[in-house]
C-alpha cells in the first residue's frame, strides 16, 4: 500500500466508524427483533416448512476464550451433554414431528461452542436423531466446527464424521502468535493445526479456517506470519473477520487490556493485508470469505445464475431457503419471520420439559415489505459482494430506487466523493476496492432501525460537517 493510500485510509477510518457497525448476519439485526409472535403462529409456519438450512447449536467448550461472542458453556460433564442431546431431540420432535415427509436440507451446520467436543457416541446418537426428521439432498453440505486440538479432533472421530456423511469441517484458528493467543485465553499450535487440516483434507473433507484480525497485541508482523502459514496449509476456504470488543455485553472481554487492542487504522491495514496475501490463490466471496481457486469449495460466481449472500450461516452461496435453528440461543428464519431460542441452559431445558417451544418471547420479527428491500441490498448486494442494480430492485420490488432511497442518496454521494462507491447516480452502484474496507458502514446507511440515519450519537459519522 502506498503512503498516500495509507494516509487516505487513515483519514477515512477516523471519519467513518466501521468497526462499531453491526456485522449484519441478518436485517434487521437481532437487537431489533422486538415483536412477540404467538407460539401457535410459529408452530404453524414450521408445519408447512418444506426445505431449510439447518443450524444445530452445541454450546460446550473445553476452555472459554475471552474474545468470543458466541453462546457457550464451559466444559460440561458427559451427563450434561447427554441431557442436552435429550433436549435437542425433544425440540426436533416438537418442531418436526407429525409432518407428511421429512424436512429437506442442502446445508446443515453444527456450531457452538465446540461441536467436536462431543464424544463419538454422542455425535453418532445426535446425527441419528437428526436423520429421523431431516433428509439431506445428494449434494448437501454437512458441516461441523472444531477446535484444532488433537485431544478433541482425533483421527477416529474424523473417520466417524465422514462415515456419517459430514463433508465439511471448520477449524477456528484465529491467529498463531503465542502472545495474541495467550491474551484471548486460547491455544492453537501451528504444527498440530497443519497436521489436522492435512488429515481432514486427505479424508475428503472441505476444510475452512477462521481467522480473526484486530485481536490484542496483534500487529502487522504477527498477522503476516499467520497469513504466510495459512497460505502454505491451503485450506479450501478462509473466513477473516474483525474482532468485536463489547465488554459490557460479553464480560469476559474485560480480561483483555484495552490498550492491547490495535487502533482502527491498524485493523484496516490487517484486513488489507489479508486480502493482499490471499489474492494469489483465493477468490473473494462477499466481505469476509475467501475460496481457494484449486480447492474443493466452488465459488458461487462460477455457477450460472448464482451469487453470494450473507446470513447467520456466514457468506455463502445465495439461497432462498429458510433457516431452522436447533439448540439454546439458535436463530431461525421461517416464512419471513425471525425468531430466537432462549439462551439460558436451564430455561431451555425447562421449556422443553414442559413440551413448549423454546422460543424467546418478545424476540421475533416478521419482515415487512421495506425490510425485504433493504435485506436484499444489505445482505445480498453489499455484504454479498455484488453491485446494487437499480433495475433489478425495480423488477423485484416495484420501486424506483432513486425515489425510494432519496433520503439515503445524499450520504451515498458523500461516500462516493470519498472513493467508497462508484455510480451512485447511475443504474449500477458498485463498492470500490477502497470501499470494501467500509462495506458495513455503507450497509449502515440503509438501516432504518438505528437512529444513526438521523445522525445521532451512534451515527456513521458523529460530525455532520465531516460528511460534506
Amino acid at each position: 500500500m502506498s503512503h498516500a493510500l495509507a494516509n487516505r485510509l487513515d483519514f477515512l477510518t477516523r471519519k467513518y466508524n466501521e468497526y462499531n457497525q453491526p456485522m449484519y448476519l441478518s436485517y434487521p439485526v437481532d437487537t431489533h427483533w422486538r415483536q412477540d409472535t404467538p407460539m401457535s403462529e410459529i408452530a404453524t409456519s414450521l408445519s408447512v416448512l418444506g426445505s431449510a438450512q439447518v443450524y444445530v447449536h452445541i454450546p460446550f467448550c473445553r476452555t472459554i476464550c475471552y474474545y468470543c461472542c458466541c453462546d457457550r458453556v464451559l466444559g460440561g460433564k458427559e451427563e450434561d451433554k447427554e441431557l442436552y442431546i435429550d433436549a435437542l431431540e425433544k425440540e426436533m420432535e416438537l418442531k418436526l414431528s407429525g409432518r407428511a415427509s421429512k424436512l429437506v436440507t442442502d446445508n446443515m451446520h453444527w456450531g457452538g461452542g465446540t461441536p467436536a467436543y462431543l464424544s463419538e457416541v454422542q455425535i453418532e446418537r445426535l446425527y441419528g436423531s437428526v436423520s429421523r426428521y431431516i433428509e439431506f439432498t445428494p449434494d448437501a453440505r454437512i458441516k461441523l466446527e472444531a477446535y484444532p486440538d488433537k485431544r478433541i479432533v482425533t483421527a477416529s472421530k474424523l473417520r466417524l464424521l465422514k462415515k456419517l456423511g459430514f463433508n465439511y469441517i471448520s477449524f477456528g484458528v484465529q491467529d498463531f502468535d503465542k502472545r495474541v493467543l495467550s491474551a484471548i485465553h486460547r491455544d492453537c499450535d501451528l504444527e498440530e493445526t497443519r497436521e489436522l487440516i492435512g488429515l481432514a483434507k486427505s479424508m475428503g473433507f472441505i476444510v475452512n479456517v477462521d481467522l480473526c484480525y484486530g485481536l490484542p497485541y496483534q500487529g502487522l508482523g504477527e498477522f503476516e506470519r499467520t497469513l504466510q502459514e495459512i497460505v502454505k496449509i491451503a485450506p479450501d476456504k478462509i473466513v477473516a473477520f474483525p474482532y468485536a470488543h463489547y465488554p459490557a455485553v460479553y464480560p469476559l472481554q474485560r480480561k483483555i487490556p484495552l490498550l492491547s487492542l490495535p487502533n482502527p487504522f491498524i485493523v484496516s491495514l490487517l484486513y488489507d493485508m489479508a486480502r493482499q496475501y490471499l489474492a494469489a490463490d483465493y477468490e473473494e466471496l462477499g466481505s469476509d470469505t475467501f475460496i481457494h481457486r484449486n480447492g474443493r469449495e466452488t465459488h458461487p460466481s462460477l455457477i450460472p445464475g448464482r451469487r453470494a449472500a450473507r446470513d447467520f450461516m456466514g457468506s455463502s452461496e445465495e439461497t432462498s431457503h429458510d433457516l431452522l435453528g436447533l439448540g439454546k440461543s439458535a436463530v431461525s428464519k421461517v416464512g419471513g419471520m425471525y425468531y430466537k431460542n432462549v439462551a439460558p441452559l436451564d430455561k431451555y431445558h425447562d421449556l422443553l420439559g414442559k413440551s413448549q417451544l423454546p422460543v424467546e418471547h418478545g424476540r421475533t420479527h416478521a419482515l415487512n415489505a421495506d425490510d425485504l428491500i433493504r435485506e436484499e441490498i444489505i445482505l445480498k448486494n453489499l455484504l454479498g459482494g455484488s453491485p446494487i442494480d437499480k433495475a433489478a430492485i425495480r423488477a423485484q420490488f416495484g420501486v424506483d430506487f432513486d425515489v425510494y432511497f432519496s433520503g439515503e442518496l445524499a450520504l451515498l454521494r458523500s461516500m462516493e466523493k470519498d472513493g467508497l462507491l462508484e455510480g451512485t447516480d447511475t443504474p449500477l452502484i458498485t463498492v470500490t476496492e477502497l470501499g470494501k474496507h467500509f462495506v458495513r458502514t455503507i450497509a449502515f446507511a440503509f438501516d432504518v432501525y438505528y437512529k444513526s440515519n438521523k445522525m445521532g450519537e451512534n451515527s456513521i459519522c458523529n460530525d455532520k460537517n465531516k460528511l460534506q
